[in-house]
């Protein structure tokens, strides 16, 4: 259905080039306010309790046990698993130190964070380039080729995209077993529709005036990248950079295969898991939401632009 709307000849787009279109719709005087209370509800039971959850956790003497609760003693409430300094004295943290102090989920959230950063460049830019491509062809059979090959790793599962590539790239011949290099490879060819689809929506309401215009005053193609394309189509742009970049923080059955627990944080969310750490666990799944969150701010503060107003909004 995908392939058959964009062979369309109708062109949809819009004087000023923006990607997003808003479109109101008159509520009533209740309905606003039922469909706000809906939207409360909802949002308050997916999204903050799972945040409050994960926090208290990790304050619990035995994660998991809220039997406190129903006597009112929250003096057994612990920081342990935050602040431990040592791994000597304390019992029930099978020698590991507390979050803040764990070399271990640290080490793994720089690797996180390198390999994040790698995808969403890499992931982004030919994602962009595919877009631009396939809108200014989209009529063409070659086009409609690039377009389904770049959609074909969202369609397949992480798991069986970790399994062909450790098959690949883990034997004797070419080994590249637990290394940045090849989580950065398979991650940006796992992440290039997010990308991809992201530009390609917006680049078919781009006007094809606008660059005619340019390329009749001889402008180079660089040139109208970069002066024209990419800041009207802003916001578009930068959610497919930061789609890739916030899917990979927290991918674990892509990887899983290809590194060894402790590498990244969702492996190392793993093995603490295993071990029956669940306020490890629970705390590293705190620090991936507060990163995601921080990027958000920060692109959002910098750029103007922020998933949370829509994709390419």
């Amino acid at each position: 259905l995908n392939q058959m709307s964009l062979h369309s000849r109708k062109n949809y787009t819009t004087v000023t080039g923006k990607s997003g279109q808003i479109s109101k719709i008159n509520l009533g005087r209740v309905g606003k306010y039922i469909i706000a209370l809906v939207l409360v509800v909802v949002t308050f039971f997916t999204s903050i309790f799972p945040i409050v959850s994960f926090a208290f956790e990790t304050f619990l003497p035995n994660p998991g046990d809220y039997s406190f609760l129903y006597t009112g003693d929250t003096a057994n409430l612990t920081t342990k698993w935050w602040i431990t300094s040592e791994n000597i004295t304390e019992n029930g943290m099978y020698g590991q130190k507390g979050i803040l102090y764990n070399d271990t989920i640290w080490n793994a959230f720089k690797g996180t964070i390198l390999v994040s950063v790698a995808c969403a460049l890499l992931a982004g830019t030919i994602g962009t380039l595919i877009g631009y491509a396939v809108s200014k062809n989209r009529r063409s059979k070659g086009a409609n080729y690039v377009n389904a090959m770049a959609f074909l790793p969202y369609l397949m599962p992480s798991i069986a995209v970790g399994a062909a590539f450790f098959i690949l790239f883990s034997n004797e011949h070419v080994n590249l077993f637990n290394t940045y290099t090849l989580l950065i490879i398979v991650g940006t060819i796992k992440y290039i529709p997010f990308a991809s689809r992201s530009s390609l929506n917006s680049m078919l309401q781009l006007s094809g005036e606008i660059e005619e215009a340019a390329i009749i005053q001889d402008i180079p193609w660089i040139k109208r990248m970069t002066r024209i394309i990419i800041p009207i189509q802003k916001s578009s742009i930068i959610s497919g950079y930061m789609l890739p970049f916030m899917t990979c923080l927290r991918e674990l059955s892509l990887f899983m295969l290809l590194c060894t627990q402790g590498f990244i944080l969702s492996t190392t969310l793993d093995y603490f898991d295993e071990m029956g750490l669940y306020a490890f666990s629970s705390g590293i799944n705190l620090i991936l939401i507060v990163t995601i969150l921080v990027c958000n701010t920060i692109v959002n503060k910098v750029t103007g632009a922020s998933l949370d107003k829509g994709i390419g909004g």
